[in-house]
């Protein structure tokens, strides 16, 4: 509503340092899906689902086209969907799958471009306003999962979370469009399976609904304090800070510069954190992630939330920090690309085939700026190298001197594990520049302020483990301890 936009923009002026409007609307698109929420969950569930069903589409017209203002970028999502649901329709086997996939991809695709070419005509470090291709990456994920799902309804051998998921009968255009246009979270997410929509439409529980207020709203109140944490200091901490020569004039030691980008780091996930953390809480308000009630009467849920704040801020790994971020995309990745890929072709060389594919769609998915893919380069084989390295230190650090109470050995492992969330976020910091940098110039002098250390450390591992074979001098070294 234009209305409500300009009523924004002068709030965002007078009281929130110029924060974009689309980034405001978002948040309060996000804050009505709660009250849409309320209604929701009091709809009767009847046998086909279709009140919630309706409810849910004529949701997602208020929040994203009245609110949001994003018309063409519903007719994007209507179209691509119709077109999806024609080819699971007529189309049979992995035919039907690749299609859906080959055909939700380019549609995708083209929207990312168009919005590049915009950015791209703009001044450096200037973006265009809010679209429709967060969205579309969302609707992605789910139409290529159902796609599998279908056709795992008619298959004998399947993975638990196949049978789990399996979709044995092709479901109603109504049902398909509810499920696609689920209205809370349409926009950031985060998506899931239809069988996990269906849960939700047919929970009719009064004990089990009332359960449900406080794990939502603990929720948004997360989401509202890391919006706090964003609105104070989201224009004091910035990425692209670290590629200008004020920078480099205002933070001349390597331990400014370090402490300057981990707090930009958390800053920046600051944003990602208010809309996933308050999407999730208004997806638990209509009870999506139930899974039934066990034998004692208790409400059982699954977890959809799309990130593990505490995993990627304290985790004491790499792998730890990737896991915990963009889960639902990760979850997809997992089950519909890597394992498929080994499913369907088998063989000893299908494990490292299956990597480097999903390495290539999870690129795609993103876009195609110049940064996302020096941030995924970079984090394969970042990951790689933590892993060698904790590979052999874990042997080391297990050598250490017992004393009476085990208390030296206790220290040990506390410094091996403090030290490894320090260098696990530099590194993850670092590593994430360019995916917020977007283009190749700014990455590169951003990357130079902090000397490249990170990019020097992967390969001086490489050839310390690889090349010299430190790695074979560490495992020798405790065999011989260990005998």
């Amino acid at each position: 509503m234009e209305i409500l936009n300009r009523a924004l923009l002068q709030i965002s002026t007078d009281y929130l340092g110029g924060i974009p409007v689309d980034r405001i609307t978002t948040v309060v698109a996000v804050l009505l899906s709660y009250v849409l929420a309320h209604v929701f969950r009091r709809l009767p569930s009847t046998s086909n689902g279709a009140y919630k069903h309706v409810f849910s589409i004529a949701g997602s017209i208020v929040l994203f086209g009245l609110v949001q203002e994003q018309y063409w970028g519903l007719v994007h999502l209507l179209c691509g969907a119709l077109v999806a649901f024609a080819l699971m329709t007529i189309l049979r086997g992995k035919a039907m799958v690749l299609s859906v996939f080959v055909t939700a991809m380019l549609h995708m695709s083209y929207s990312q471009i168009k919005r590049q070419l915009k950015e791209t005509a703009l001044e450096e470090g200037m973006q265009v306003a809010f679209d429709h291709t967060g969205a579309q990456m969302v609707f992605v994920i789910k139409v290529t999962s159902l796609a599998w799902c279908i056709y795992d309804g008619g298959q004998e051998r399947r993975t638990e979370y196949q049978r789990k998921n399996a979709i044995e009968q092709m479901p109603s255009l109504l049902e398909y469009l509810g499920y696609v246009f689920f209205f809370p979270g349409l926009a950031v997410g985060p998506a899931f399976e239809l069988a996990t929509y269906r849960r939700m439409v047919a929970l009719d529980d009064l004990r089990v609904k009332r359960t449900q207020s406080r794990r939502a709203y603990a929720k948004l109140l997360e989401g509202v304090l890391w919006m706090a944490v964003y609105v104070l200091y989201g224009s004091q901490y910035t990425m692209s800070y670290m590629a200008t020569e004020r920078f480099a004039y205002t933070h001349r030691r390597f331990i400014s510069r370090a402490i300057y980008m981990c707090i930009a780091g958390v800053i920046t996930r600051a944003a990602y954190y208010t809309a996933w953390k308050m999407s999730e809480g208004a997806c638990i308000l209509t009870g999506l992630g139930f899974e039934g009630v066990d034998e004692r009467g208790h409400a059982q849920w699954m977890d959809i939330s799309n990130v593990h704040i505490r995993g990627v801020e304290l985790g004491s790994s790499l792998k730890q920090l990737i896991d915990s971020w963009n889960i639902g995309t990760n979850t997809w990745l997992r089950h519909h690309v890597y394992l498929r890929i080994i499913e369907h072709t088998g063989g000893s060389k299908s494990t490292s085939m299956a990597a480097v594919v999903t390495f290539l769609v999870s690129a795609w998915w993103h876009g195609f700026y110049p940064g996302y893919y020096l941030t995924f380069v970079l984090g394969a084989v970042a990951s790689n190298t933590a892993r060698t390295l904790r590979r052999n230190l874990n042997a080391l650090v297990a050598l250490a001197p017992e004393d009476e109470n085990n208390q030296r050995k206790k220290t040990i492992k506390q410094a091996y594990d403090a030290a490894g969330w320090v260098l696990s976020k530099y590194t993850l910091d670092f590593t994430v520049v360019p995916f917020m940098a977007l283009s190749l110039s700014t990455s590169l002098r951003a990357w130079r302020a902090q000397y490249f250390v990170v990019l020097l450390a992967v390969l001086g591992i490489h050839v310390a483990f690889n090349v010299i074979g430190v790695g074979r001098c560490i495992r020798s070294h405790a065999h011989v301890k260990q005998t």
